[in-house]
Order: structure tokens, then sequence, then C-alpha cells
């Protein structure tokens, strides 16, 4: 049996071993679980906060390189803080909750059918909605996350696609949350590229990020893909924020 075919039994036995928590408040997953993903007091909150549609706009976003961008919630409330859980408070293991959101609000996957399991994506046509996911890589210094390598782990696992890290920081570059729209692009322009070597030519790829502000640093990103030869770059977030966010 290949390590591919393994995967989910040591994903069920995983969860045995210790047991799911709800990403938005902690809480252990029982069989009560909401699509097997949220606890039952965390579910309301997560119908107020999604993301309907998910797919973003170029008026209230930065899109200069995408060919589009999608988040599943957004940026307030329970969602922002286990955004920051994963991020700033050592807990990574509500990446795989948060991923698996995207994958059922976003993508249309199943949701599992009990925590711990994974959702369930079908692709009628056969033909991959994307041929690599490409995580947002961590900037320089204190303060780089982790998490959109983590939910791009998880997310290829889900929808069966490869994912590869070709992107890398150029420079150092200053905390967006700190700035305005235009110097967010200021900020981030020019400070990601592929290593070298990386080929992406003609590939359809799926950026993921765990935060859409202005998508500066999803288009800047996307701008470095495409001159790697990418046909395409989609963006897909956890959560965008916007003005419409709620808190």
């Amino acid at each position: 049996m290949t390590p591919a075919a393994l995967r989910p039994l040591a994903e069920r036995l995983a969860a045995m071993a210790w047991p799911r928590r709800c990403p938005l408040c902690g809480a252990l997953l029982g069989p009560d679980a909401v699509q097997g993903l949220l606890c039952p007091a965390c579910a309301p909150w997560a119908h107020k906060l999604a993301h309907i549609p998910p797919r973003l706009t170029a008026a209230a976003h930065e899109l200069y390189a995408l060919t589009g961008a999608a988040a599943a919630f957004y940026y307030g409330g329970p969602v922002r803080q286990a955004i920051l859980a994963c991020k700033a408070h050592g807990r990574p293991w509500y990446a795989q909750e948060l991923a698996d959101l995207v994958a059922v609000r976003v993508f249309g996957a199943a949701p599992p059918p009990a925590p711990g399991r994974r959702p369930a994506f079908w692709n009628p046509t056969g033909i991959p909605l994307y041929d690599l996911i490409v995580p947002v890589p961590p900037r320089r210094g204190r303060g780089g996350s982790r998490l959109p390598q983590q939910l791009a782990g998880r997310l290829g696992r889900v929808l069966g696609v490869p994912v590869q890290r070709p992107l890398t920081v150029t420079r150092r570059m200053r905390p967006q949350k700190s700035l305005d729209r235009a110097a967010r692009l200021q900020n981030t322009r020019g400070a990601y590229a592929c290593r070298p070597g990386a080929d992406l030519s003609g590939l359809r790829v799926l950026l993921v990020d765990d935060v859409i502000t202005t998508g500066a640093t999803a288009s800047a990103c996307a701008l470095a893909l495409l001159q790697a030869g990418a046909e395409s770059v989609f963006a897909v977030s956890v959560a965008a924020s916007e003005e419409e966010d709620l808190s």
C-alpha cells in the first residue's frame, strides 16, 4: 500500500488518539459536531461570518495579477481569533479544520462524516481544477506565519492537487497590518520571486493564504508565479477583510 493510500487511515487513528477541537473556540468536537468541523455553539457564528458568495471583487481588493480570488469567511469574530491562534499562539492543529472549511465552502467538497475525517471532493469532469497549489511564503524575520503552508498541504490532500513551494521572499517587508492600501502595494511589490530553476510553464496555480485584506500580497506572489511561466493564478484564503466585515 502506498503512503498516499495509508494517509486517511493514519488521520483516523490520529483523531482517535488526539481528538479534534473546534477551531473557533477550542471545544472538543463530538458526535454533534456540525459538518464534522465545528461545535454547535460556533456554527451560528460561522454562518454569520460566511463570505457569500466566496468570490472576491476587484472593487474591494487589488487583484492585478490574479484571475480571481475567494475566501470562506469575513475576517472577524471567532474566525479572526482562530487564525490568530494558529499564527501567534502556537495552535497549528486548527489549520486542518480551517482548510477543510475552505474546501467545503469555496470548492463545494462534502463535509467530513466525523471529526478528524477528510472532506470528500468529487470532480465530475475528472479534470483537476488546478495543476498546482502554492502557499504564500512566510515573510522574513519574526512574525512570519507558516499557516498558509499548513493550509495548502491539507487542501492539496482534499482536492487531490500537488503542493509545491517555489515562492521565496526577496527582502524584508514592514508588517502589512500597519499600512494603508497604497503602502501595502508598495511594501509587497517586487518582494516575492520564484526560486531559480522553477518552471511553472502552462500551469494553473492555486495560491493559498490565510487572510486576504487588500490583495497586495496575493497579487505580488501571483506576479512572481506568472513570471515563472504559470498560465493563471487564483488565490484562496480562509478569510477576507472588507468594509462589510463583522466584529
